[in-house]
């Protein structure tokens, strides 16, 4: 359950009665209400799966109860979602946003669980009343803990994680200063100051780098000594980005990276445009979907494909930005899609991993990751497909031509960035929230790429009541892993 979702379930807990539709009656009497107050144990469905679910029902005085949920899967533990009103009529119950049917003689609850936990899909819920709910431990993965082999003081925050190439490791930070670094000792080549924050990551193409910056323009640098080709401006005004804490956020991490095929560059902007551009910074075409475009698009073929915050993954014609299909996935969209033959994987909001025909953009598979949004951009090699999760807190392996599930490790985190691949192993980086209702440990972990199996990580200092940890992506090259973290420093680790 991602904080937003907790926000939203606190809020409709904390509305009164008439705010949350029809009342079902009055608040059950004292009698009544005992009868549900307790533990509930049961178990969530979807489209041929299932995971178990417990609710806990502690009623009030006041004709309302305290409401904790334990979700194994996302490692939520009697967490308190607030009180709400419990109201009874006949078989009909409900308790804050959950509404149930009740069956007396099995001591059964049945219903669907609130949007607010589960969006796009309506998931039938049955819990059966239990004496205690006997929660699984969260074991701590099995593995050597390891120390950076160096790491650079950028002096702020660094949001979108690193990149690498031909010996040098580039990150873009809050201050927005973009560090050039030595991969092998991590001392500073050169550094380039933007007009605002970096959330994109640098790309390296025929001895020029591009990034995007929270002023709204795509800069061009030189390689070698960081000094400013040209610079396009793609938005007017600067990017503001309200911080998860405000009611109105959009929890919209990141910026679009720059993707760039022969003599075009590809972005996608703040203001819902995906933008074409000549070698010099021009434009060639642009592309208006219905809400931000966050991340970079794919290329593939000749075609372009990309994800919006409205909701949707489109399919263009890249020589003219003419539209070939459009899918709807219920949720945004904010990662970049990973390209596998003919198929096009991309995560959502909506829970679920997309496998999409290329060709047309229908759903030739998807996989649905329980409670846990699908920020992480995916990587695939030798036809499976590597992503994290956010409050599903996990690395996930699929096949990427059917989605078949190869194996999960937990990350312990929200692996929110893109994961590294090597011949043999998968590197993913996580950050967490200090005080949060789920007890994550930010960090970075090494996966075997076969089994999923850890072989090592390391744990970043945890920050009280604070996001901490590693948001971005990580990059591998040289024989040593690059990540950046919320603390502003570039690590660098032996593979």
């Amino acid at each position: 359950m991602h904080r937003q979702i907790a926000a939203t379930i606190a809020l409709a807990l904390s509305l009164p009665a008439h705010a949350q539709g029809p009342a079902v009656s009055p608040p059950a009497g004292p009698g009544r209400a005992s009868e549900f107050a307790g533990a509930w144990w049961g178990t969530l469905s979807h489209d041929g799966e299932s995971t178990p679910v417990g609710l806990e029902i502690e009623p009030g005085d006041d004709g309302a109860a305290l409401i904790k949920l334990s979700s194994p899967i996302v490692h939520i533990r009697h967490a308190p979602l607030g009180r709400g009103p419990l109201q009874v009529q006949g078989d009909a119950v409900k308790v804050g946003p959950f509404a149930f049917t009740y069956d007396r003689a099995a001591r059964t609850l049945t219903g669907t669980v609130p949007e607010g936990l589960a969006p796009v899909y309506k998931l039938p819920m049955v819990l059966h009343h239990v004496d205690r709910l006997d929660l699984p431990e969260r074991p701590e993965p099995d593995a050597a803990v390891v120390t950076p082999a160096w790491t650079f003081d950028a002096g702020a925050p660094l949001w979108p994680g690193t990149s690498f190439a031909d010996g040098v490791v580039y990150s873009g930070a809050e201050d927005g200063r973009l560090h050039a670094l030595d991969a092998a000792r991590g001392t500073e080549r050169w550094s380039f100051k933007a007009g605002g924050p970096i959330r994109s990551r640098a790309v390296l193409a025929g001895g020029r780098l591009y990034f995007q910056a929270d002023d709204g323009i795509v800069y061009a640098l030189d390689r070698d000594t960081g000094t400013e080709q040209w610079r396009t401006r793609l938005v007017e005004t600067p990017i503001v980005r309200l911080p998860p804490s405000d009611p109105k956020s959009r929890f919209d991490r990141f910026a679009s990276d720059v993707a760039v095929a022969k003599d075009r560059l590809y972005v996608g902007t703040h203001d819902g445009r995906l933008v074409c551009l000549d070698g010099q910074g021009r434009t060639v075409w642009q592309f208006s979907s219905g809400d931000s475009v966050l991340a970079a698009p794919a290329l593939d073929a000749g075609r372009v494909y990309f994800g919006s915050y409205d909701g949707s993954v489109y399919a263009l014609e890249a020589a003219t930005g003419r539209q070939l299909w459009k899918r709807d996935t219920g949720k945004p969209v904010v990662s970049t899609p990973a390209i596998a033959g003919d198929r096009v994987i991309v995560g959502s909001r909506s829970y679920d991993l997309f496998g999409l025909d290329a060709q047309t953009g229908a759903v030739a598979w998807k996989r649905y990751l329980w409670f846990s949004w699908v920020e992480s951009s995916p990587v695939v090699r030798e036809g499976i497909v590597y992503v994290g999760s956010s409050d599903a807190a996990a690395l996930y392996a699929f096949d990427a031509r059917s989605g078949r599930p190869r194996w999960k490790t937990d990350v312990w985190g929200w692996a929110w960035g893109q994961p590294a691949v090597s011949d043999g192993r998968v590197y993913m980086a996580t950050s967490a929230l200090g005080g949060y209702l789920v007890d994550h440990h930010a960090g970075v972990m090494a996966v075997e790429r076969a089994s999923g199996r850890p072989v090592w990580r390391y744990l970043a200092s945890p920050v009280p009541d604070k996001a901490y940890g590693f948001t971005g992506s990580t990059s591998r090259g040289a024989g040593r892993v690059y990540v950046a973290g919320l603390d502003g420093r570039v690590y660098a680790f032996p593979e």
